[in-house]
């Protein structure tokens, strides 16, 4: 049984562990615990953005670096002159849109994602809209997660700004760097052979960003905090691939959660217990991040492709799991088999998933392997299986 399941602390100021070896699978149940830290990154630091000062210097408006915590970490109520909005459209539903657009927060241009909530939207639009303010504002300020940069409501229209993240949603990130183009063979022993990798990103970028998401849930379930809804479509990416997780707003502020109402369920990413009995916690967070590793090391294939609803949950039942994608060493699998363990106290905790793939960070080994063999396939990526695919509430097994 996992065990040591204290929050892991991201510190501003820390030094990098650089650990010698990987654990075995037995030494994996452990549960110690360490400060988990994100500092040994040259580049793209989570702790400070880019900004434009605002001003009356124009098109020449130079950029400065402050930390983004000090901007986010007391989000406020914003006027509308604090708000500028583009006619980018960034996402769109029934009651509302997501529009790229710029915030003032202490005198300091920010580009953000500004949710729009329209006017005539219905009382459960609203309510859900404050729920999700509350939520972003009670967690609070980390450099794994969506952040709140405030709120406004203008004429009827609420307004929320959210941190801007520009490379867009992980799932669609890892699809387009799969790598289309085929080069020419060459030959050994009369058979050809291909070159080239599988994805424009690195092992290490990859594991990278399974570690920034263990982060980010490790703080939200330190807020006891439930996602409900994990997966890659609901990471976000900077334009440095610090990921970010987003769309929690919505989820469940209490350590355990039954589900009574008639919401759909994406099946793909929801815990066995879940699917069962729509009993919610933190470790279903926790199955349902293992999906979201077997996601990034397969460059976003699909779970369970070609499976119904009612099919996996049997299947889950009978024991069977996702298997070990191709290019996935045997120690990074063996973690996401610890995930999906049937009974959800056996599962690690987020601080221990973190720790471990520092760990393998940090080893010269290479746990992911995006070298092309001769008769490798990608993972297929089943658009009528998409991301869209869930399981109505209302349908009991």
């Amino acid at each position: 049984m996992w065990s040591g399941s204290n929050p892991i602390c991201v510190a501003i100021a820390s030094t990098a562990i650089t650990p010698t070896s990987v654990p075995s699978a037995k030494d994996l149940t452990s549960g110690h615990s360490r400060e988990y830290t994100n500092s040994q990154q040259q580049t793209g630091s989570p702790y400070s953005m880019s900004i434009r000062t605002h001003g009356s210097t124009g098109e020449t408006q130079h950029l400065q670096h402050i930390p983004l915590k000090a901007l986010v970490v007391n989000n406020k109520e914003l006027t509308w002159e604090d708000i500028s909005l583009t006619s980018e459209l960034l996402g769109a539903g029934h009651f509302g849109e997501v529009r790229k657009g710029t915030v003032i927060v202490n005198g300091e241009m920010i580009p953000s994602a500004i949710k729009i909530l329209k006017y005539g939207a219905d009382d459960a639009s609203r309510q859900d809209f404050q729920q999700e303010v509350d939520i972003m504002r009670h967690v609070g300020y980390h450099p794994y997660i969506v952040n709140l940069l405030g709120v406004c409501i203008y004429q009827g229209q609420q307004y929320m700004a959210l941190e801007m993240a520009e490379n867009g949603d992980l799932l669609k990130f890892l699809r387009n760097s799969r790598v289309q183009d085929v080069v020419s063979p060459t030959y050994v022993n009369n058979r050809p052979r291909f070159g080239g990798t599988l994805s424009t990103l690195s092992p290490v970028q990859l594991l990278r960003i399974a570690c920034d998401v263990a982060g980010g849930m490790d703080h939200l379930s330190s807020k006891q905090v439930i996602h409900r809804d994990l997966a890659a479509r609901n990471v976000l990416l900077t334009d440095s691939l610090i990921a970010k997780v987003a769309d929690f707003g919505l989820s469940r502020g209490e350590g355990i959660y039954e589900q009574t109402s008639k919401r759909a369920i994406p099946f793909r990413s929801t815990a066995l217990e879940a699917l069962a009995r729509r009993i919610y916690t933190t470790k279903s967070d926790v199955w349902s991040f293992g999906i979201l590793l077997w996601e990034i090391v397969t460059i976003g294939g699909t779970p369970y492709r070609g499976m119904k609803s009612r099919t996996i949950l049997g299947r889950l039942r009978e024991g069977y799991r996702l298997p070990k994608p191709r290019n996935c060493e045997a120690d990074l699998y063996q973690l996401m088999l610890f995930c999906w363990k049937t009974r959800p106290e056996d599962r690690p905790s987020f601080a221990d998933l973190a720790e471990q793939i520092e760990i393998m960070i940090e080893d010269k080994h290479s746990y992911v392997n995006i070298d092309k063999g001769d008769d490798f396939e990608y993972e297929v990526v089943d658009s009528s299986d998409s991301e869209g695919d869930c399981l109505n509430d209302g349908f009991r097994l």
